[in-house]
């Protein structure tokens, strides 16, 4: 039989009747992997080849199972960059280009050197690195599998101003070393009901103790440290999360806490000065 993209359509609405997104993310797929346009695949009603054929089931048996679009195509998009992810990092939230808005607006000094704690893929470190090549930006992370994906990309980027370190943490760190410290780390509590709709995320990056704050306070209480005078603390977290992020950094000297919103106006990145 020969298939076009009609055959594989009611087949993903035999498979999923009610997930629209499916076909949606076949598409993406489908002009991510066999490179066709949609003059291909609307207009002319490509017959996909044999060849084409086991692509696309591919993605069918990845789907079956779950695998999220960016892990199958081993690539996601942040901040204007495709970045290399596979299922030994976290796939980038949007929300979380807000924390790199906020870090690139703030005019940076050539020199300024900023730490990505939790660097995971480094979609964080590395677009920052990328949009202020003055500036030195570090990687830290206690995985090295995280630290491998997070060196394909600062090669994949030409990077020389963005550094990795294995460390558990600022474990590693010296004091007065940063002017800046972002971070997203693990902020899931054990059992939130979400987890099982990221269940093929590195669990280790997504959840943490103390209701998903224990790493916070870790966190915290090593930067007031290792940053410099007058250096920024910045930390994602959930949206349900900000006053106990606040009370956190307060509890280990930080002031001037600021507040900033999500696309959703939810509350979603937290900053405070040494």
């Amino acid at each position: 039989m020969i298939k076009d993209l009609n055959y594989y359509n009611k087949k993903i609405k035999e498979i999923w009747p009610d997930e629209s997104h499916i076909g949606k993310e076949l598409i993406f797929y489908i002009k991510e992997k066999l490179d066709l346009n949609d003059l291909s695949l609307f207009v002319d009603n490509h017959k996909f080849s044999k060849e084409e054929e086991n692509s696309i089931n591919d993605f069918f048996e990845k789907k079956k199972n779950g695998i999220p679009l960016d892990y199958i195509l081993q690539k996601s998009s942040f901040y204007q960059n495709d970045f290399f992810v596979d299922e030994r990092v976290l796939i980038p939230r949007p929300e979380t280009e807000i924390l790199v808005d906020h870090i690139n607006n703030l005019n940076l000094s050539p020199g300024v050197k900023i730490l990505d704690a939790g660097v995971g893929s480094g979609c964080i470190g590395a677009s920052l690195a990328k949009l202020n090549p003055e500036t030195l930006i570090y990687g830290v992370d206690y995985s090295l599998a995280a630290l491998q994906v997070a060196k394909i990309n600062k090669q994949k980027f030409n990077l020389s101003n963005f550094y990795l370190i294995n460390s558990i943490w600022l474990n590693s760190l010296k004091e007065n070393m940063f002017d800046i410290i972002v971070s997203n780390p693990p902020y899931v509590a054990p059992f939130d009901p979400h987890l099982e709709e990221l269940k093929h995320e590195p669990i280790s990056a997504l959840v943490a103790e103390q209701n998903g704050l224990r790493d916070f306070d870790l966190i915290s209480s090593q930067a007031i440290k290792v940053l410099k005078k007058d250096g920024l603390l910045a930390f994602e977290h959930g949206n349900s999360q900000a006053n106990e992020v606040r009370n956190i950094m307060i509890n280990y000297g930080f002031k001037n806490i600021v507040l900033i919103n999500d696309y959703q106006s939810q509350p979603r990145i937290t900053l405070g000065k040494k």
